[in-house]
């Protein structure tokens, strides 16, 4: 589980408080810099040790190098996740539907999906609403 620092601890409570976003280590490092003096090479280490715990997870932007990293509880670290392309919110896909989907892929495909991995994009119900 690795050191509880009052640090590592700061970066944690903040990533649970915001379950439904992730952030770049930018974003992180200037939300964390005033209140609890983090830096941006700290965040990086402490991101490290907490996707080795399995308690963050990394998610590549498509086309670049950059990541964003967000914050999984006991029941995120097996599902698949929605990414909306209008407002960055992700939610998980219901776990019904996932495991349908996945059966069907493999049935149809013989391609097994690695649901810490999948992230699938489209438009979540509250922007389609205000498109309307």
């Amino acid at each position: 589980m690795g050191y509880k620092t009052e640090q590592k601890e700061a970066l944690i409570s903040y990533l649970a408080s915001h379950k439904d976003r992730q952030f770049t280590v930018a974003e992180l490092s200037r939300e964390l810099s005033a209140t609890a003096r983090i830096g941006t090479s700290t965040v990086y280490r402490l991101l490290h040790g907490l996707l080795e715990e399995g308690r963050v997870r990394r998610f590549a932007v498509e086309g670049g190098s950059r990541f964003y990293y967000r914050y999984v509880d006991e029941g995120c670290r097996t599902q698949l996740h929605l990414k909306c392309t209008a407002c960055g919110r992700l939610s998980h896909l219901d776990a019904t539907v996932a495991e349908f989907l996945q059966k069907q892929i493999m049935a149809s495909n013989r391609f097994a999906l690695d649901e810490h991995q999948t992230l699938l994009f489209g438009i979540c119900r509250t922007c389609q609403k205000e498109k309307l």
